[in-house]
């Protein structure tokens, strides 16, 4: 009895360590034909670490768990390495994390990606890869995070990737820099456990729906800048309790902007610029930290309110139709590292105490009408490297120049200019708030 016992042990032993050689085998011949399919490796990475003679669990950009030794993560970003995507890839049926970013692959995603039933992290971003977005995507039941960005996608999102509802996992969706087009699925609405959105960059179209922020409680980032996308803001947008940034700049966006955004306490960061023509009020968030309002079709004062925000570090009202003055109480904004007014109607004398906002670098107000003396308290900002005072009615002479040489650049060249402009300062003005737009998440 003791005897047919220890044979039936020695031969389970002997098939799980079968088993596990054939399964070894099956990732070491799958991660052979990655590198098959490799057709650059210029730092010879792959060529000279990735050795037949080796435990794959060794190899650079390999990891294994450490009960079956099965390979789990494959992490190639930023290896300068060029070609396609092995089917066989797919084999690896125990992956969970697979980052190949930063590299320069082309081709299509092979279907066979969609047997990685266990993977989680999916970043395939800045490669060169074409074609639609697959929509086997959607049945990776644990994905939990998707890269695409910085690639050449093109076609429509596909709403099956929404549709599975075993995709309620996915967190962090980054399709950004593509050539998608077409509107944006509403099914991408109900999946509650997102928590970033970034789509900025494509030639998406059409309306956001008004039941946006109904189905996402967690997002705490939506980026859509740089589409064509119209219409107005939902205003339930409110029920994003926990939008932290919104980046809808560049697109066709017009109407006023929901009171009810100045009910996101959470809200940090605020992109509307560049679009056919926000109006109306400008909202108030308390605790917002960078507000870009640049390029639209504001009027009337800057509410007294936006001036007491002592979390404000960049207020940006270029190019619109604001008036009236800057009022004392700016000196209250220590936060503060960038106040751009440019091409306003704004009137009166810059505060003197505009000096108290130590943390200030960049102070524009050129073509303005603003009035009367500069103040020297200006020479006190030591942080001050850009000063645009152009095209105003200013009298005496530049306070910049009492920096004596602390590097403050005096944007524009001229502190006084009459009421007239010349087109090349704004054409100038453009071209620095389009190259901003790519300091954008």
């Amino acid at each position: 009895m003791e005897s047919l016992t220890f044979s039936i042990a020695l031969l389970i032993l002997l098939l799980n360590s079968f088993a596990f050689s054939l399964n070894s085998d099956t990732d070491k011949n799958a991660l052979i034909s990655f590198k098959n399919s490799i057709t650059s490796d210029t730092i010879a990475i792959l060529s000279t670490n990735w050795s037949q003679n080796t435990s794959v669990c060794n190899w650079i950009g390999v990891s294994c768990g450490l009960k079956h030794g099965r390979v789990t993560a494959l992490n190639l970003s930023r290896y300068d390495l060029a070609g396609t995507v092995a089917p066989h890839v797919g084999n690896l049926t125990f992956l969970r994390y697979l980052d190949i970013s930063s590299n320069s692959f082309v081709g299509m995603l092979p279907f066979e990606l969609s047997k990685l039933r266990r993977l989680k992290v999916m970043n395939l971003g800045t490669n060169s890869f074409t074609g639609e977005i697959p929509k086997w995507l959607g049945s990776l039941p644990q994905l939990e995070e998707l890269y695409l960005y910085n690639n050449s996608f093109l076609g429509k999102i596909p709403s099956s990737l929404f549709n599975n509802s075993k995709l309620q996992t996915l967190q962090i969706l980054h399709l950004s820099s593509n050539k998608l087009s077409g509107s944006i699925p509403h099914v991408i609405f109900n999946v509650s456990s997102l928590r970033e959105i970034r789509i900025r960059n494509n030639s998406l179209s059409g309306r956001l729906p008004i039941d946006m922020c109904n189905n996402i409680p967690n997002i705490k980032l939506l980026a859509l800048s740089q589409n064509q996308l119209e219409g107005q803001i939902p205003s339930n947008i409110w029920k994003c309790t926990h939008l932290e940034k919104l980046s809808l700049s560049l697109n066709n966006f017009s109407g006023s902007i929901p009171r009810e955004i100045g009910r996101l306490s959470m809200l940090a960061e605020l992109y509307l610029g560049y679009n056919s023509g926000f109006q109306g009020s400008i909202p108030i968030c308390q605790n917002l930290q960078e507000l870009y309002l640049h390029n639209n079709k504001f009027t009337g004062l800057i509410p007294l309110n936006i001036w007491k925000c002592k979390n404000l570090e960049i207020l940006n009202l270029n190019i619109n139709n604001l008036s009236g003055n800057i009022p004392h109480t700016i000196g209250n904004m220590s936060m503060l590292r960038e106040l751009g007014l440019v091409l306003n109607h704004f009137t009166g004398l810059i505060p003197p105490n505009i000096w108290k906002c130590k943390n200030l670098e960049i102070l524009e107000l050129g073509l303005n009408n603003f009035s009367g003396n500069i103040p020297r308290t200006i020479g006190n900002m030591s942080m001050l490297r850009g000063l645009g005072l152009a095209w105003n009615h200013f009298t005496g002479g530049s306070a910049a120049a009492e920096h004596g040489g602390d590097g403050v650049q005096l944007v524009g060249g001229h502190v006084s200019g009459g009421g007239g402009f010349q087109g090349g300062v704004v054409e100038k003005r453009v071209k620095d708030e389009l190259g901003r737009l790519d300091l954008e998440f």
